[in-house]
Parts: structure tokens; C-alpha cells; sequence
């Protein structure tokens, strides 16, 4: 079966945010080691590439991703609101896993939706804008700013 890379990729990726959102914390449960092992069976993705994925995973357990080549590679990459959304939900799901939330967990979660340039969602409020809350556009403008990226 011929699984077009970029299937591959967009999984990567995916993993990578997730092993970033169960390592912000400091600390990588057992729970969430768990679903991000089921999260790697359900990738569509060759069994060569599932292995790849494993092994991606193994070496982010000991070195997580760092914030900044993440928040860049989802500006550089995901143009998609519903992949955007997809993205988040990945992380709400693996923040919720160990039933704590983190502040961390939640400035991340924050700077994704910023990156993403969607409205940011809360682990404190399940997917509620909180009264005052910065706009998709001002998060956007913000993780930009902290980049060094031109704003448009």
C-alpha cells in the first residue's frame, strides 16, 4: 500500500506537538506515554513509516522538541483550519490525559493557537474563548514577535 508522504509528515509533526504537550510539564506520565503510542498506531502510514514513527518517538522522549522549531514549523506548514483544529485537539486530549493541567501545558496550548492563527482554546475552559482573552490575530502577531517573523 503506497501512503503519499505527506501523510507521513503531517503525522511527524503531529507527534511532535504531542510529545511537546505531555513534556511541558516536565515530566512524561505513563498515561500519556500510552496515548501517544495509540495515537502512532492510528497513523495512516506504511508499517516501515509506523517504525520511523517509534523511532521518532523514542529519541523525543529523551530530547523533547524545542517550542520555537515547533511554533515555526506549524507557520511554515499548516494552512488548514481544520487541520489547525485537529492539531489543537491533539493537544487538548494529551494535556487532559494525566488529569492535571499544567500552566505550561496551557501557555503552549496558547502559543500553538497563536501559531495556527486560530482562536485559542483553554484546558481550564474546554474550548471556550475566557472574557478578555487575545484574539487569533494578537496571539499570531505575538508568536511571530517572538520568532523574529515579519508580521503581515
Amino acid at each position: 500500500m503506497d501512503v503519499p508522504d505527506d501523510n507521513f509528515e503531517l503525522a511527524a509533526l503531529r507527534l511532535h506537538l504531542a510529545v511537546g504537550m505531555a513534556a511541558a510539564d516536565g515530566e512524561l506520565h505513563d498515561h500519556e506515554r500510552v496515548e501517544l503510542e495509540e495515537f502512532i498506531e492510528t497513523c495512516e502510514v506504511t508499517d516501515g513509516q509506523r517504525a520511523q514513527l517509534v523511532a521518532v518517538f523514542d529519541a523525543l522522549i529523551q530530547t523533547p522538541p524545542a517550542l520555537d522549531t515547533l511554533l515555526r514549523a506549524l507557520i511554515d506548514r499548516i494552512t488548514d483550519p481544520a487541520l489547525a483544529q485537529l492539531l489543537v485537539d491533539d493537544l487538548v486530549r494529551i494535556a487532559k490525559v494525566d488529569d492535571v493541567v499544567d500552566p505550561r501545558e496551557e501557555g503552549l496550548l496558547r502559543m500553538v493557537c497563536g501559531a495556527l492563527e486560530i482562536d485559542p482554546v483553554s484546558l481550564y475552559d474546554d474550548h471556550e474563548r475566557a472574557a478578555g482573552d487575545a484574539s487569533a490575530a494578537d496571539l499570531a502577531r505575538l508568536v511571530r514577535d517572538l520568532l523574529g517573523l515579519q508580521t503581515a
